[in-house]
């Protein structure tokens, strides 16, 4: 690909994701924005119609109160309701009676604020501070049978009741629609009548319009479930639904699944202790959110437009700039050994060319010095591999200083010269030997007997040690110097921060068609992080050495515990169990387990061997 395309390409699609991540940020910022002010406007909204229909139930609430308060209004209602009115003599006590109620109910205060205010009883006694459109009421006694509320009313015994939407029953033409609050007139021997307060059904329209806002429901509901107003016609079992998600609102506002209509919905309610109305609204997401459609698609057309002023802009800057480096490819093409020592120069070139250019000239004194290290470099490796020769001799040395020393031992009589001498050279022979990178265990075994044997002439009585090995664990193949390293790494770093006598053990014997290998000691253990990061090199050595081949990384050297995993690794593949442990009684344990049928495996160690 051409430098230029290259360029081009890089800086548009730099460009193209700036725009796009800007684009989505503002859009999404916008479209979060305007959630959360629709989300907390539409609280405001349920809040304020709570709080407006309050103090419309409140004055209805008040007058009741007043005039179940006012003495003679009582004592007017229990003339009406307990005098007999088969006696003459009472007629002027129940004239009194209307005349004061009456009076009381055309009062102006009673007029102005309420379309009526009622007072009736069973007695058939009808007065109404609407007189203009109740005044032909005959016997209010026989309509009472007729409305449910009544029932409620008495239920009540006194308490406020709160009458949703109905029709005004008192009125001439029966086609008012109106809501009220009535109470019952309790006396000394029960009910004496009801009080009840009326107003326009179109003052809750006005009060819960949202002329704005049209695709939102808007309902408020009793605390006995009963719907007080709704702002449409709604299905019933959408009331239901709402109803019920009245009663379980947790939040001022929420996002939730309407399960009548398939439709995500904001759902927000406020409820009135006052009352005990909730008011719910309900909008449909996608109409809350649909302003931000113009806000979309503004925001897309403009990245458009960026995006193509930038590619134009791209197009024309990056062939500007790489004039110079089109006519630096041609000079260099023609560019010989007879012509190359001379200078290059280029009409309008940067400050970037001009330094092209002079680390061009100094490119073939590089080249006659890069050619000096490269013979000096070959000399050094064959210095390496004459290196490499002579330490194959020098263990004959080792062993004839330790012949020596032996032979010193005899002179003196001191036979544990010779044997330690004749240990350490066993040792020597048997980490030396290059013939074969692959031993049995009891090779090994012997091996590190030879090992505890000398570092018990150190220690003395400090280091103990128990070697049990059953003889059909011997004949098992394993990488060479494997148990001596465990060994090692028990008595150098075991006992550090314990003082006690050094006792390891080593236990060999056949399970389940598996042969076992467990070295234990009695020292400190492993440190438990020690051990876990020791347990996940191990893990991830046992994943990856089988992908190597067999026979592969088997020689000898790099000596640590995940060294050690990852010989055993390479030359059994993944049966073989290499476990480090803290025993329960104290100490580290080790344990090595192979399956005793190798057939593969051996085929394995002998190609190794030979390789």
């Amino acid at each position: 690909m051409r430098f230029q395309t290259r360029l081009l390409s890089t800086y548009s699609i730099l460009i193209i994701l700036l725009v796009v991540i800007l684009g989505i940020s503002f859009y999404s910022y916008t479209a979060r924005a305007y959630e959360s002010t629709a989300y907390t406007s539409l609280s405001v909204i349920a809040e304020k119609m709570s709080q407006q229909l309050e103090n419309l139930i409140k004055p209805m609430d008040f007058i009741t109160t007043y005039l179940l308060s006012n003495g003679d209004f009582m004592s007017s209602m229990a003339s009406l309701a307990n005098l007999d009115r088969t006696d003459p003599r009472n007629l002027l006590y129940l004239n009194e009676g209307w005349q004061t109620i009456n009076g009381t109910l055309l009062s102006y205060s009673i007029g102005k604020n309420f379309y009526s205010v009622n007072v009736f009883n069973r007695q058939g006694d009808f007065l109404s501070s609407n007189f203009k459109s109740h005044r032909s009421v005959l016997n209010a006694g026989s309509l009472i049978p007729g409305y449910r509320w009544i029932a409620r009313a008495d239920e009540e015994h006194g308490r406020a009741l709160i009458l949703p939407r109905y029709a005004d029953p008192w009125s001439q033409t029966g086609e008012m629609e109106v809501f009220g609050l009535v109470r019952s007139v309790q006396g000394p021997k029960g009910g004496m009548g009801y009080v009840e307060v009326q107003n326009p059904y179109a003052d809750l329209q006005r009060l819960f319009s949202v002329p704005l806002k049209q695709d939102i429901s808007v309902l408020a509901i009793m605390d006995t479930g009963e719907v007080f107003f709704e702002n449409r016609a709604m299905d019933p079992s959408l009331v239901a639904y709402y109803t019920s998600l009245a009663r379980s609102l947790k939040t001022s506002v929420s996002l939730t699944r309407n399960r009548i209509t398939r439709q995500d919905e904001i759902v927000t309610g406020s409820s009135s202790g006052y009352t005990g109305i909730t008011v719910l609204l309900a909008q449909d997401k996608n109409a809350l959110l649909s302003p931000l459609r113009f806000t979309r698609n503004t925001t897309f057309l403009i990245a458009l437009l960026i995006i193509a002023v930038s590619l134009v802009y791209n197009y024309l800057s990056s062939r500007q700039l790489t004039r110079p480096l089109r006519q630096l490819t041609q000079t260099m093409e023609e560019t010989g050994l007879e012509n190359l020592p001379e200078r290059l120069t280029f009409e309008e070139a940067n400050d970037e060319i001009e330094a092209l250019n002079k680390s061009f000239q100094r490119l073939r004194a590089r080249l006659n010095s890069a050619m000096g290290r490269e013979i000096r470099s070959q000399s050094l490796q064959a210095q390496a591999m004459l290196d490499s020769l002579q330490s194959q001799v020098n263990p004959h040395f080792i062993y004839n200083v330790l012949t020596v020393i032996s032979n010193r031992g005899l002179e003196a009589g001191d036979e544990e010269i010779c044997e330690i001498c004749d240990g350490i050279a066993s040792m020597l022979r048997y980490s030396t030997a290059t013939t074969k990178r692959i031993a049995s265990i009891g090779e090994e075994i012997e091996h590190v007997q030879t090992y505890l044997s000398l570092m018990k002439r150190r220690y003395e009585h400090r280091l103990e040690f128990s070697i049990d090995v059953e003889p059909r664990v011997l004949e098992r193949p394993i990488p060479k110097i494997v148990l001596q390293q465990i060994a090692e790494n028990s008595i150098n770093h075991g006992y550090q921060d314990v003082q006690r006598v050094m006792r390891i053990s080593l236990r060999g014997f056949v399970r389940n068609d598996h042969w076992h290998v467990v070295m234990s000691d009695n020292g400190q253990g492993f440190d438990p992080s020690t051990l876990h990061a020791l347990r996940e090199k191990m893990a991830a050595v046992s994943r990856e050495a089988p992908l190597q081949g067999p026979g592969a990384g088997l020689a000898i050297g790099g000596m640590g515990l995940v060294n050690t995993c990852a010989r055993l690794a390479l030359f059994y593949g993944p049966d073989f169990t290499f476990a480090l442990e803290n025993a329960e009684e104290g100490g580290a344990r080790v344990t090595l387990c192979g399956a005793m049928d190798l057939r593969g495996k051996e085929q394995r160690g002998a190609q190794a061997a030979a390789g």
